[in-house]
């Protein structure tokens, strides 16, 4: 194997560990590595540990979810595109670097699971399991924040979920015991229109 060949493969091993240490399912290891499932099942599925499941290729819960679910996956996706854009990350660093920043922002108990992280980044650059992009990020006429929505869609008549999310936060006893029991006050709710350094 050549020394450039090596450095790859050693890369891919590295990334598949980050990877599976987030909580990726074998098969979403695969497409972000290129690694074939039999070698990551040696090295690292040997005792299981796989996630069970199957996973989500649909993307009817960024338009179905509940408020909070949709929220985090803007906030993710959001943290993804600065880091692609302003930093030229490729998308599997990217995505490891955006949920690891997301996760520790939640107090490591995120909302969002990898798996789910890697299907938004799927739709939004049109890679691994996607022929084609089907989400873009836009900003919200309103508050100015960058949310997730279908290609060409046109901006909500009643602001994005950000907006919805924060009318809801001193109304809904449940949204603000889901920022409470992360430790997050409401002067730390997602900003996504902001630094996400500032964020975490």
């Amino acid at each position: 194997m050549a020394a450039a060949d090596a450095d790859n493969h050693i890369r891919a091993l590295q990334l598949a560990r980050a990877c599976i240490a987030l909580g990726a399912r074998l098969g979403t290891v695969v497409h972000v590595t290129g690694l074939r499932a039999a070698l990551l099942r040696t090295h690292f599925f040997r005792n299981g540990g796989s996630v069970n499941g199957r996973r989500p290729e649909s993307s009817e819960w960024i338009h179905c979810g509940n408020i909070l679910t949709r929220a985090e996956a803007s906030e993710f996706a959001s943290v993804f595109s600065e880091l692609r854009e302003r930093q030229r990350c490729a998308p599997a660093d990217a995505l490891v670097l955006a949920y690891r920043m997301y996760a520790d922002s939640h107090a490591g108990r995120p909302t969002l699971s990898f798996d789910r992280a890697f299907s938004l980044v799927c739709q939004l650059l049109g890679i691994w399991q996607c022929s084609q992009s089907s989400l873009a990020m836009q900003r919200c006429p309103r508050c100015q924040a960058r949310y997730l929505a279908e290609i060409g869609a046109p901006p909500p008549a009643t602001g994005c979920v950000f907006c919805h999310l924060l009318h809801r936060y001193s109304l809904d006893p449940r949204v603000k015991a889901h920022f409470l029991g992360r430790q997050a006050t409401p002067s730390r709710m997602p900003r996504p229109g902001g630094d996400p350094k500032k964020q975490s």
